[in-house]
């Protein structure tokens, strides 16, 4: 079975997989899947292929997919954005060996591949490690070589290697983990190098390490944090990054780390930052730097008394109210009032309610134009703020 994973054929017998689910309104009934025992030689190889089918339109979906590489459901939701492995790759550049630790898909070991001189990458699941092997020959890489293993057993440990990249296993008996202390393999086994990352989930609890952090999103998610060795090149604490591979970095300033934003009770706009910032936890630091106040220390909405700068880094509205507590009912009122249509969205923090629950809830008026509501917590109660976007064509 290994070999075949790895091989040209089977890309062929995918393909075909894919329009047979198609064919079925992309269900795989019980006709799909006896087509395909009938087809391939019994129910395991079928079986195989739904699940490359599968996976590999959804690694289409998420758009992370390549021509003539296959992905299982679960590589094509923990493989790297191929945007973003091109950008974690720019640090190894001109490196003569680099070690990737956990394989999936290899998305990652391909874009070192294409800057380093020599990349071995190890995976212990010897199926994904085929599928892999035959992604990465296919792409043409022929300085990347696929182990087999378990890292820190694969013997390659006490190897000397110019660089490090590592996207360890966030699950535990199928179940997605977010203590860094649950990861396979450990943070504590990844080896040292000139220039080491780690890749994170945003959210998950790291305890306290000599890596530094730096956040990326792509859109308006945050996507990722990445862990870098303190000799790896400075990093910024955020990096937003498009599709087109353009890049905006943000870190905040002495001065601000240490500063707060003023508590204010209203102003003209608001903005909301992107949440890579949010994730960074240095929220704080970049309302200083742009000037907001806060309606409450907690609560992530920027408040200014003129037109904030654009930037791919926050989302600006114009407020035209602000509004004690939080009633759907005075929701109501404000929207007719105003001629608010279906596209109208509500934000909150710090509010226990679903928001597109309460906006469906709402009445809109036909074609009319769309507005924003926030609700925000302030101390022990809430605000509710109306706003219009204030965001010109072409920002974010």
């Amino acid at each position: 079975m290994t070999t075949y994973l790895g091989s040209d054929a089977i890309v062929d017998d995918v393909q075909q997989s894919i329009i047979e689910i198609g064919s079925e309104g992309g269900e795989v009934s019980a006709g799909v899947v006896d087509r395909l025992r009938s087809q391939h030689g019994g129910p395991e190889r079928a079986q195989m292929l739904i699940e490359l089918a599968l996976g590999t339109m959804q690694a289409k979906a998420l758009g992370k997919s390549r021509p003539g590489w296959l992905f299982t459901r679960r590589m094509a939701e923990q493989a790297t954005n191929p945007v973003i492995a091109r950008y974690h790759a720019d640090a190894y550049r001109g490196l003569t060996s680099v070690l990737d630790i956990c394989t999936g898909p290899g998305v990652d070991a391909a874009a070192l591949a294409e800057v380093a001189g020599r990349v071995v990458t190890v995976e212990a699941d010897e199926r994904v490690a085929a599928i892999a092997a035959g992604n990465l020959r296919r792409h043409g890489m022929s300085n990347v070589e696929v182990v087999c293993g378990s890292w820190p057993d694969a013997g390659l440990a006490r190897q000397h290697w110019d660089g490090v990249w590592a996207d360890p296993s966030r699950r535990s008996e199928g179940r997605r983990v977010f203590d860094s202390r649950q990861y396979e393999p450990p943070l504590s086994s990844i080896p040292q190098a000139s220039v080491v990352g780690v890749k994170t989930g945003p959210g998950d609890l790291i305890p306290e390490t000599s890596y530094a952090s730096e956040y990326i999103g792509i859109g308006s998610e945050c996507r990722e944090r990445i862990l870098w060795s303190a000799d790896a090149a400075e990093r910024p604490l955020v990096t937003l990054l498009s599709e087109e591979g353009a890049h905006t970095m943000w870190t905040p300033s002495e001065a601000s780390r240490s500063a707060q934003p003023p508590v204010v009770t209203s102003g003209a706009y608001l903005i909301e930052p992107h949440n890579a910032i949010i994730a960074s936890g240095a929220i704080g630091a970049y309302f200083v730097e742009q000037g907001a106040g806060v309606l409450d220390p907690k609560i992530g909405y920027g408040i200014l008394e003129q037109m904030p700068a654009l930037s791919a880094l926050h989302v600006p509205y114009r407020i035209e109210a602000v509004v004690p507590g939080a009633s759907t009912r005075r929701m109501q009122q404000e929207v007719r009032r105003r001629g608010w249509g279906s596209g109208t969205v509500i934000k909150k923090r710090g509010w226990d309610r679903d928001p597109e629950s309460v906006r469906r809830s709402l009445h809109f008026e036909d074609g009319g134009p769309d507005g924003v509501i926030f609700v925000a917590r302030v101390g022990a109660s809430h605000v509710t703020i109306y706003a219009t976007s204030a965001a010109r064509p072409g920002s974010r």
